[in-house]
C-alpha cells in the first residue's frame, strides 16, 4: 500500500480503493538484460517501476533505431497505446536489475475510466512526455553535432535527473553509444563533448552516473 502511494497516480487514492486495487497488483523482478516485453507482444500489463531503469526501444527490420527512451523509479509505463492498442509498440529491456509491479491492462484502464481525477493525472503525464519529445525532435534537426549532444544531455537531465542539493544526478547507466543514438551523432563526438564539459567542470562522470554541477548551463542553452 505504501509503495503504491509513491506513484503520483495513486498518492491521493482513498484507502478503500487502494485495497481493492491491491488484489490486482503483482510483483516481479528482472535481471539486467532481461526483456519485460517485446514489440508486438499483447499489451496485457501496465508496469509500475519500483527500482532500477528500463530502456524502451523500437527498431526496423534492418536493425536501425526508430525510437529509444528510458524509464526511471516511480514511473508508470507504457503510456503509449493507452485505450487503443492491443499490442506493445516497442520492447522494454532492463538496463539494471529492476523491481516492478504490474497491473493487468484491462484493470488499469477500467480504473481510469471510473476515476476522472486519475484519468486527468494520466493526461497530464501524457502532456509532459509529449513536450519532452517535441523538444527531442527539435534538437535532432540542429546542424551542429556538438550542439545536438548538448541538447540530448539537457533532455536526459529533464527526464532522468534527480535533484541533489544544487546538483542534478543522472543515475541511469548511460553509455556514449546510447547518447550518440539519442543525439544522432557519432560515439567520438559524444566523447569529445563529455570530455570538454568535464574540463569546464560542468559535469562529472562517476562510475555510471552523470553529475551535473551547473544545471543553469543547460537551462540557458535549452531550445
Amino acid at each position: 500500500m505504501e509503495n503504491l502511494k509513491q506513484f503520483n497516480l495513486f498518492a491521493d487514492l482513498l484507502e478503500k480503493k487502494l485495497k481493492t486495487l491491491r488484489e490486482f497488483v503483482y510483483w516481479r523482478t528482472y535481471k539486467k538484460g532481461q526483456f519485460l516485453f517485446l514489440e508486438g507482444d499483447l499489451r496485457e500489463r501496465i508496469y509500475l517501476m519500483l527500482d532500477g531503469f528500463v530502456k524502451l526501444e523500437r527498431v526496423n527490420q534492418s536493425g536501425n533505431l526508430l525510437y529509444e527512451d528510458y524509464v526511471k523509479q516511480y514511473s508508470i509505463f507504457p503510456y503509449g497505446g493507452m485505450f487503443t492498442d492491443q499490442r506493445y509498440n516497442y520492447s522494454a529491456e532492463a538496463l539494471t536489475d529492476v523491481d516492478v509491479y504490474y497491473i493487468p491492462t484491462v484493470i488499469f484502464e477500467d480504473m481510469l475510466k471510473a476515476n476522472p481525477k486519475q484519468l486527468l493525472s494520466v493526461v497530464q503525464q501524457f502532456s509532459l512526455i509529449l513536450k519532452l519529445h517535441e523538444h527531442r525532435i527539435q534538437y535532432i534537426t540542429i546542424p551542429n553535432a556538438q550542439d545536438r549532444v548538448i541538447q540530448s544531455l539537457n533532455y536526459l537531465r529533464q527526464d532522468l535527473g534527480e535533484q541533489n542539493g544544487e546538483e542534478i544526478v543522472i543515475s541511469c547507466p548511460l553509455t556514449t553509444i546510447g547518447i550518440s543514438k539519442i543525439s544522432g551523432t557519432s560515439r567520438e563526438t559524444v566523447s569529445g563533448v563529455l570530455n570538454q564539459l568535464k574540463k569546464d567542470h560542468i559535469i562529472t562522470v562517476s562510475g555510471k552516473k552523470i553529475i551535473i554541477h551547473d544545471p543553469t548551463y543547460f537551462e540557458e542553452l535549452s531550445i
